[in-house]
């Protein structure tokens, strides 16, 4: 693969900076060459950061829909019919379930979740590199992941499923620890949340 395919796949405007920079560092070279008799080019390291690549991926299933067949798919459209039907099989052991081993950060408690990895890749950018990098913790396949707070990880994940962010926010206003402990999961998971 060229740059200029790779560039391509991650997003033109890079494209259009690497381009100058590289126009840049030619014209730099070239007086370089004429000032240095030793010829020695300079190399042009174009560090590619993995995490990048996956986020503008998110970005744009977000902005132009999910590709079902040979059929493009509104990215809301897609999460409400994913809403629908999620308060039916949360934590429920269905085709295309994986066990997610859920530890807060900080100490040893952990509880463990049956998810469907569509529901949370799709709603949050940390549970899409999650499951992109496959981080099977052994080979019963469970997943792990930490948490700030292991207490609303489950409200978090109602919310994810059935789209009900009125009954997270009725709980989180009972309490201000658990409010904070729900906003401190949607912000460390990076949640999509157009209007929460």
């Amino acid at each position: 693969m060229s740059i200029d395919e790779f560039l391509e796949i991650i997003g033109g405007d890079k494209k259009s900076n690497y381009n100058n920079n590289n126009n840049n560092n030619n014209n730099n070279n070239n007086n370089n060459n004429n000032n240095n008799n030793t010829g020695t080019p300079e190399e042009i390291h174009i560090k590619i950061d993995r995490e990048d690549i996956l986020r503008n991926k998110f970005i744009d299933i977000m902005e132009e829909g999910i590709q079902i067949k040979d059929e493009m798919i509104s990215y809301d459209y897609f999460i409400q019919n994913l809403h629908r039907v999620g308060g039916k099989i949360i934590n429920k052991k269905t085709k295309d379930v994986i066990l997610l081993r859920v530890c807060e950060i900080g100490n040893d408690n952990f509880q463990e979740f049956w998810v469907h990895p569509m529901y949370l890749s799709l709603q949050s950018f940390q549970f899409f590199k999650l499951f992109d990098e496959g981080n099977y913790n052994n080979e019963n396949g469970i997943i792990e992941i930490e948490v700030p707070s292991l207490e609303t990880f489950p409200l978090i994940l109602y919310w994810l499923y059935t789209g009900n962010q009125d009954k997270v926010l009725e709980i989180g206003k009972l309490d201000e620890t658990l409010c904070n402990g729900i906003m401190d999961n949607i912000l460390y998971l990076d949640i999509n949340i157009p209007t929460f």
